[in-house]
């Protein structure tokens, strides 16, 4: 049955917000417009409702009526998505916002976290206990859309993905039907849900594996754009070998006006490493050497800090409400006449809030079987993100024109697919985000356990 058939004429609204616990929004309610709302600033789309939910209990009762009224569902957790899967018109958004729990059992190091909680609140709750997980590269993220593209970020090389460290997760059908999936019960939607880039249920509640995370050797150093070609190689010949508890960025992008960087280079492209170590800092010293010792950088910000610092870093520069248009390839190599077409696109963008994100993984990442989530790009020894942003409505379609011009330069490069957590456009996260066979056990899983379609937001658009 498609979604739309059998619709009443009317939606009984009143009742479904006198069952619910939270305030359910329609158009021109208070705080309707604020709650539409995502990180992207692009992203402008008008749900027929918002039901705010304040527990599970919500989200089964705002499920089960979608479902009689045969109406699609969108699930916000952080709204952090690029591409706006948090919200669709004419839709029924589930907002999580108000379930941002996190309790910490640091005896069995497990964390279980509400699906509406960004990872600044599993940071704050986990880190007292020298504690962390594999959390987004900023803190603003929201854990539920994350883990379910994926999850990479600081300590995945030698933590794993955040799919990796999920033992378990409460899970709302539909339907409205609640359940638990792990690895004993409903192993099949619990591989779906690592990787597989959500339309399979609204995950109330994650439960994820801690490791012990306190502070970490961390930094960043700046180059002029001249050292791009010596840092690419050098990147390329170093991060392989690097020990697990490394991972490193190169970042392509406009030098901020920060204090550790000559006011003479403040708005000028630069090449800058980024990179956490967080086993102990004598080794990451010299093992980090290679890289952030080399030449004469403009600026260096480097030392020790608790892990919750760090996450923090680079929040300032992903600000919500700008506008923003992604695009993510992965490659098998960095050789030298990518490392050509890479710099000859990312040095002259057309804002300078653009940034091209140079990433490598391996590590526990690659260690874990191929088939062991839906997650697709285990082997992927490298992989780029170029992030168009602009904080100027008007700039943005040449922004997006330059992501896509760029996007097409690397694709005789790179491989087919691409990380459903980075990309920029909702059809990419359906047919390029896994491979043939993925792809195929994922539809078969969403036709048993959303067979009328209502959570597969990115079909409509």
């Amino acid at each position: 049955m498609s979604i739309g058939s059998d619709r009443p004429h009317a939606i009984n609204w009143q009742a479904l917000a006198d069952a619910l616990r939270g305030p359910l929004l329609r158009p021109g309610d208070a705080d309707y417009e604020n709650r539409r709302r995502v990180w992207n600033g692009v992203i402008d789309r008008h749900p027929a409702a918002i039901a705010c939910c304040a527990d599970a209990e919500d989200v089964c009762t705002a499920a089960s009526f979608a479902t009689r009224v045969r109406l699609p569902i969108t699930v916000r957790g952080g709204g952090h998505n690029v591409a706006g899967l948090a919200v669709r018109d004419d839709a029924l958004m589930l907002d999580l916002g108000d379930m941002r729990h996190v309790d910490v059992d640091p005896q069995a190091r497990i964390a279980r976290i509400e699906g509406g909680a960004l990872w600044q609140d599993v940071d704050a709750a986990t880190q007292p206990h020298g504690l962390a997980t594999t959390g987004g590269f900023v803190s603003t993220t929201g854990v539920g859309g994350y883990t379910l593209g994926g999850g990479v970020g600081w300590l995945m090389r030698r933590c794993g993905l955040a799919v990796d460290n999920l033992l378990e997760a409460e899970v709302v059908l539909a339907d409205g039907r609640s359940l638990v999936a792990s690895e004993q019960r409903h192993a099949d939607l619990f591989w779906g849900l690592r990787g597989g880039a959500g339309g399979l249920g609204v995950v109330t509640r994650f439960t994820s594996r801690l490791h012990p995370v306190g502070e970490v050797l961390a930094g960043v150093v700046f180059h002029p754009i001249e050292a791009a070609p010596w840092l690419l190689r050098t990147f390329r010949d170093v991060t392989p070998k690097a020990p697990d508890a490394l991972t490193a960025m190169l970042v392509v992008t406009s030098v901020p006006p920060l204090p550790f960087l000559p006011a003479s280079a403040h708005g000028q492209r630069a090449i800058a490493l980024a990179y956490c170590w967080s086993g102990a800092p004598e080794q990451g010293a010299r093992t980090v050497a290679p890289l952030a010792g080399y030449g004469q950088p403009l600026g260096r910000h480097e030392g020790v800090v608790p892990y919750a610092v760090w996450q923090r870093t680079f929040d300032p520069g992903a600000p919500a409400g700008h506008c923003y248009y992604w695009t993510t390839s992965q490659l098998d190599d960095l050789d030298d006449m990518l490392i050509e077409v890479l710099l000859r696109h990312a040095e002259a963008p057309p804002d300078p809030l653009c940034e091209l994100h140079i990433h490598h993984l391996g590590g526990a990442v690659a260690n874990a079987p191929s088939t062991a989530t839906a997650f697709a790009h285990r082997d992927t020894p490298f992989f780029v993100n170029v992030i168009g942003h602009t904080a100027e409505a008007g700039r943005f379609p040449a922004v997006r024109d330059w992501t896509c011009s760029f996007r097409t330069a690397l694709a005789p490069h790179a491989r087919r697919g691409v990380q459903p957590n980075f990309a920029g456009e909702t059809a990419d996260i359906d047919t390029r985000a896994h491979g043939v066979v993925a792809q195929a056990r994922l539809a078969e899983l969403r036709a048993r356990y959303d067979p009328l379609g209502l959570l597969a937001a990115w079909r409509g658009g």
